[in-house]
This record gives structure tokens, sequence and C-alpha cells, in this order.
């Protein structure tokens, strides 16, 4: 077993859900077969490397290496959401970016993002409630009767449209639970409103969680980041999804960076009081003032004699001096999780940067 990073020292062990509760209860949501290597979540992706540039104002507001000015090495992985071992980059999914960039003293920090802007609970109790409800079960569509009449009727959403050919879903048991519980009902919705890029290049990755960053006169902010693409966002139009391959995302990744470099902007929301910095599945006013922190750019696919992605590590919670944990619980829980994961499958360090045998 791979020995557990020393930024899990200090986490609270007296918990009424453990991690290890949370992540079986997750692990019912995997449809189909899930091989032992692989992961959970986001088990379809491709690892890339790149560098980031952070603007000139970023040193003012964060101490944290990578906000300095230099050119920081990451590596990085895109991802679709969905933990079904067949892959379907055509579907409506959540897609992941997953940043880890690389320091001097070869620690690293990790970024990890995703194209929801809210996260599904706010307590680990709420974590198991939806992970219950979003088993996959044998589902029929939906009758017109009842989306039509019934539903508007009962004040009620209709059900989840799910795409051709899928019988067995967490959907609809997710939207049915979202009914009474408001927490998850904004996750609930964002989920379903999702739709496929035409390339991983061309999305916003949220990354969900209030964190604090610390500044050169020791002011501690709550912020929250996002990567906007240099590109723009841009979704397949849906008469043409018919056509996309199972793993277009991937072949677009590969011919796209082989002519050039794709950018994302990093950018940096500053809460107010009386925003919610505990709660992940409350977003924050789009009117709260936002800083450009630097540039990340995606220079290559990774070369696997240099650094295995698939079995990379990466985790919320792996944060450097600068910026902290917020007191969201579910961040916390997150990283607890990661670590198990990382452990059953094996995770191994970057082998360019991060020491030999360790689980950075």
């Amino acid at each position: 077993m791979i020995a557990r990073d020393s930024f899990v020292e200090g986490l609270s062990m007296h918990q009424e859900v453990s991690a290890a509760q949370m992540f079986d209860a997750f692990k019912k949501d995997a449809p189909g077969e899930h091989a032992a290597d692989s992961r959970w979540a986001h088990t379809h992706g491709l690892g890339v490397t790149g560098h980031f540039v952070a603007s000139e104002v970023a040193r003012t507001f964060c101490i944290a290496e990578h906000f300095q000015g230099h050119s920081v090495p990451v590596t990085a992985r895109f991802s679709n959401g969905s933990s079904d071992f067949v892959r379907h980059d055509e579907r409506p999914d959540t897609r992941g970016l997953a940043v880890k960039f690389h320091y001097a003293d070869s620690t690293a920090h990790d970024l990890l993002s995703m194209t929801l802007n809210v996260f599904g609970a706010r307590t680990r109790e709420d974590f198991l409630g939806v992970a219950n409800a979003f088993v996959p079960k044998p589902v029929q569509p939906e009758s017109w009767f009842r989306r039509h009449i019934l539903d508007p009727l009962m004040l009620r959403s209709p059900l989840p449209t799910l795409p051709a050919g899928v019988t067995v879903s967490g959907g609809p048991g997710l939207a049915q639970y979202a009914g009474s519980h408001a927490f998850v009902r904004a996750f609930t919705i964002e989920a379903g409103l999702s739709q496929v890029p035409v390339s991983w290049a061309r999305t916003a990755y949220h990354a969900v969680h209030t964190f604090v960053a610390v500044g050169p006169d020791g002011e501690r902010r709550p912020v929250r980041f996002t990567w906007q693409p240099v590109d723009g966002v841009f979704p397949v139009p849906p008469e043409q999804l018919a056509a996309k391959a199972t793993d277009f995302l991937t072949e677009e990744m590969r011919a796209r960076l082989a002519q050039s470099a794709t950018q994302f902007t990093l950018k940096m929301m500053i809460g107010d009081p009386g925003d919610e910095v505990d709660d992940p599945s409350t977003s924050w006013p789009v009117t709260r003032r936002t800083v450009n922190m630097g540039t990340l750019f995606i220079d290559e696919v990774a070369q696997e004699q240099l650094v295995d992605v698939e079995r990379l590590s990466f985790n919320p919670m792996r944060l450097p001096p600068g910026i902290e944990p917020s007191g969201d619980e579910i961040l916390r829980a997150r990283g607890e999780i990661y670590v198990l994961g990382s452990e059953e499958r094996g995770a191994i360090g970057c082998p360019l940067h991060s020491g030999q045998g360790s689980a950075r």
C-alpha cells in the first residue's frame, strides 16, 4: 500500500460518517464493470503537460509559488465525469480538468475542477444521501402524459432525458431525491443541462470549493477558482452529436495540440461578507470581484515514458503555502476519499518532480 501524504495529517479522525463509508457508497453509483486500477470517477481521460504563467497582479493577492510570475510546469488530465467503464465522449456529461503544479522543491499543488458550478452535497451525511439516490436502476422513458400533464400539475421537475440506448441510470433517482432536498437541486439542474463540448479545450471548469488566499500583507480572502478557455465555450450542435465517435474528445485534443498549445485563463472570484464559504452546493453572485490570476498553457499530450498520468494521484486538499482550505466539510472529505481511491488503485507520484514512491 502506498503511504498517505502528509497533507492528510491533522484532518479530523472523529466523524459521524467516515471517508470509507462515503467511498463505498460512491462505488455503488458506478454502472457496469470496473477495472481495479482505474478511477471510480472521471474514469476516461487524457493526460497532458504544459506550464502556468501568473498575471502581473496575481502575486499581490496570493503568496502561493505559482502566482509569483515565473513559469511553473504542470501535469494535467482532461476527463469525462462518468465512472462507466464503457467510454461515451458523445454523451452529455460532467467534464473535468485536474491540474498539478510542480514546484521547484519537488512538492506539488493540485487544482481539481469540473464543468458544474456547484457540488451536490454540503455535509458527509448529504453525500451519503445523494450517493444512495444515484445508484443506477432500470428506467423507462417518462410518458408524454406525465411529463406534460402530471409534472406541471404537481409542480415537479420532469425526469431527465436520457441518451438513446440508456436503460439503466441513477439520474431519475437523483432527480426524485432533489425534489425533497433543496441542497442538491442546483447540482441536479446543472447536470441535466450538461452539453457535449466540441473540445475539452472549449468549456469552462470550476473548482467548486471555497479556498482562502493569503496575500503578501497577510490578508486572507475567501476565493473560488475557475478556468476559462481562451478560445471560448462551444458545445456540439445537437444535430451533429449522432456523428461523433465515442472517443472523439481524445482524438480532437491530440489533433489540436499537434498544431499549437491551448490556453485557459485562471479566474479568482473574491467572496464578500455573507457569501457561503463552507457550502459548495451554493454558487456566488456573478457580481463578485474577479481577478485574472494567470494563463495555463497546455502544450502537448503527456508522454507515457515520462509520466503515467492515468496512474497519477490528484487531490483537492494538496494545497501549497498561501492557499488554505475553508471550513467546507465536503472539501476535506473529498481529500480523504481521494487518498483511499489512490491507495486502492496503486496511484503514483509524478516522476518528473515528485519523490519516488509517494502518492503526491
